[in-house]
């Protein structure tokens, strides 16, 4: 991979300005992972060397995380960025800058490089997490706002990591639930979180859980409170707490050849300004079937380059999903972490009256993807998963626990343990 380094002087007056310069005010005061101009695709942020992981960082890593993404033009742009140290539910923190980073506030994204022999051209943008211009001192929930220069109050994109110490040992296991009236379509998390020496005054209000399903935040359970607590030890484990409706196992899309179809697909085609790829027409699930995924997630492949990143092309898939007439109470999304796992107008399904199928057409970079169907109603903003795929206790699913402290005299949101425990493999 051709790799571009740029550099700019920072000189007084330049942080002066960055000083008074009007800065990104999220909806709500909450920080997104959210994406907010058209022509910037596949925004990732993982652990160096694993792109599927989860973007979770140990303070004491020597691997760094990276920030990927790539902008659908012919050009490179002069983008900055700022981190933001954030409270367990993604509000800015109490803290200032220099509390939290080692560095300047504001850098400048030093890494690019240009799409190569590819249809529609892009530039490929890189930030390592840590860099030569910046390092953490604190443990915590962080957003990085990315936006062009001179332009921090309209970001092009927003993305949420976060970083633990792993002071605490988090045991977490994923059974069936214990009440049995859900015992077929719920999974449940249960926990148990080891102290030891480290000093936790008021358990019931100090200690804060999150616990995700699948990385995703929209569905979060919080606020869950100990059932016992003992001796260097608080016990979540309870009937009615940490209760998820397990879903169905993702459907998978395999992009990486524009030369051969892969079995969801039923043709290729090449238009008028790039590759096509046709799905075979889906349909609502009504049982279950184990089936090996990324329980969402999705790697940028291609059959031919070893330079997925800026050799892979950008292609349109296009998905329909067979019903017998369309849902007059809501509207019905493709979904998955390429959209993270967001109902979005570029996700968002028509349906076809002549067809009786819902469809979309979705551009994304070649790779194997996860996507699921879901459908969100006009009074909620929270999508039903289980509607179109159902729901089953089997189903393989990712658990991640965030256990959160803040002392009575701290000002922040301290992360003190996080582990990933899987429905059928356990703590890992």
């Amino acid at each position: 991979m051709r790799l571009f380094r740029c550099s700019f002087p920072l000189i007084g007056a330049w942080v002066c300005c960055i000083a008074v310069q009007a800065q990104y005010e999220p909806p709500g005061d909450v920080y997104p992972d959210d994406v907010m101009a058209d022509n910037v695709k596949t925004v990732r942020l993982y652990r160096e060397g694993w792109e599927i992981s989860y973007p979770v960082r140990n303070v004491n890593d020597e691997q760094p995380m990276v920030l990927t993404f790539d902008e659908l033009d012919n050009s490179v742009k002069t983008y900055a960025y700022r981190i933001i140290h954030c409270d367990a539910d993604w509000r800015r923190s109490r803290l200032v800058e220099a509390d939290y980073l080692e560095g300047f506030p504001v850098n400048y994204i030093r890494h690019y490089d240009y799409s190569f022999n590819t249809v529609i051209p892009y530039v490929h943008y890189l930030i390592p997490l840590p860099n030569e211009d910046i390092s953490f001192k604190l443990s915590g929930n962080y957003a990085i706002v990315v936006y062009e220069d001179g332009n921090e109050e309209y970001p092009i994109l927003c993305k949420r990591f976060s970083i633990t110490e792993s002071i605490v040992a988090v045991q977490a296991s994923a059974i069936r639930p214990r009440l049995t009236s859900r015992q077929d379509e719920w999974q449940q998390v249960e926990l148990l979180i080891r102290t030891t020496d480290y000093p936790v005054e008021n358990p019931y209000q100090d200690v804060k859980i999150v616990i995700l399903k699948n990385g995703q935040w929209h569905s979060a359970i919080k606020d869950i409170k100990p059932l016992f607590v003992r001796q260097n030890e608080l016990d979540y484990r309870q009937e009615k707490a940490g209760l998820f409706p397990a879903g169905n196992e993702y459907r998978p899309l395999d992009l990486k050849s524009i030369r051969y179809s892969s079995t969801p697909v039923s043709k290729i085609d090449f238009g008028p300004t790039t590759y096509h790829f046709y799905l075979r027409p889906d349909e609502p699930r009504k049982r279950y079937l184990f089936r090996e995924d990324f329980n969402g997630r999705y790697a940028i492949q291609s059959e031919k380059t070893d330079q997925p990143d800026i050799a892979c092309e950008y292609v349109y898939a296009h998905f329909t999903l067979k019903t017998q007439q369309p849902f007059d109470d809501g509207q019905m999304y493709v979904c998955g972490a390429f959209c993270n796992n967001a109902c979005t107008p570029a996700n968002r399904m028509d349906y076809n009256e002549d067809m009786g199928q819902y469809e979309a057409s979705i551009l994304l970079k070649q790779g194997y993807y996860n996507y699921r169907y879901v459908f969100l109603p006009f009074a909620t903003q929270i999508p039903d998963e289980t509607l179109i795929e159902g729901s089953f206790s089997d189903t393989e699913n990712d658990y991640l626990v965030y256990v959160y402290h803040r002392g009575r005299l701290s000002r922040y949101d301290r992360l003190i343990g996080v582990t990933t425990v899987n429905s059928l493999h356990q703590n890992r």
